[in-house]
């Protein structure tokens, strides 16, 4: 049985909410051990679950996208980033979670929980015998960009396996001889993020001294334009220091 928890997380709206749920993941602290391990999420683990349950507004993209959080996102609730990363490297060394870069007007730094990637991909990929290969040896590839040689010559990927993988998602050009690491639907995640994003920085911009209250920024109608919701972008642009 996993040990029931109750984390306290900075909510940024004026509350504070408890993120509960059951974990299991040997990543963070062990309360105890006979034959099987009990342990608490890390921080930052137990931040980007918060993301995952409070700011990613799933319903809407149920059957589209996975929850995607943004690395950015994780620095409005720990405010070390150095700490962050180191901890983000050690969850995706773990096959806990895993890290792209989607290349669109800018780059953004994504995650996305490893069990979320794996029932996404098999959703919209299920023709495919490469797929289920390809996620069993994902983990050894800790960046987020792979070699085409690598590809072939270490993972023993067929010319036939690499264009089945790009065909899905899972893979987008870099250059001739690489590729970055990504999912299916990146590019509509990343139409949907680039509009919002735009779309919420305009409405600051224009507020008398390019001030607004979060209360009155979460008022406005900008769920159209906003599908990812007021609170997703206001975490981004807090962790990305674009606003005080």
């Amino acid at each position: 049985m996993s040990k029931r928890v109750s984390i306290v997380l900075p909510d940024f709206y004026g509350q504070r909410k408890k993120l509960k749920g059951n974990h299991s993941i040997s990543s963070g602290i062990c309360l105890g051990k006979n034959e099987l391990f009990e342990c608490l999420p890390t921080d930052t683990e137990a931040g980007l679950i918060y993301l995952k349950n409070r700011v990613f507004p799933l319903a809407k993209f149920e059957g589209l996208l996975p929850p995607i959080l943004l690395v950015n996102q994780v620095y409005t609730i720990i405010s070390n980033k150095t700490a962050v990363d180191k901890e983000l490297n050690l969850l995706q060394s773990k096959g806990v979670i895993r890290m792209f870069k989607l290349v669109g007007a800018e780059t953004v730094s994504v995650v996305i929980f490893f069990k979320d990637l794996t029932e996404h991909v098999i959703k919209h990929c299920p023709e495919k015998p490469v797929i289920n290969r390809f996620l069993k040896i994902l983990p050894q590839v800790q960046d987020v960009i792979v070699e085409k040689r690598f590809l072939r010559e270490e993972l023993g990927l067929l010319e036939q396996e690499i264009s089945d993988l790009v065909g899905c998602g899972m893979l987008t050009l870099r250059s001739a001889a690489s590729y970055w690491l990504s999912f299916p639907n990146s590019g509509e995640f990343l139409r949907i993020y680039f509009k919002g994003r735009k779309s919420v920085l305009r409405t600051i911009k224009k507020s008398k001294f390019s001030e607004i209250l979060q209360p009155e920024l979460e008022d406005r109608n900008l769920d159209k334009s906003v599908k990812l919701g007021i609170k997703y972008h206001v975490h981004d642009f807090i962790g990305a220091e674009l606003v005080k």
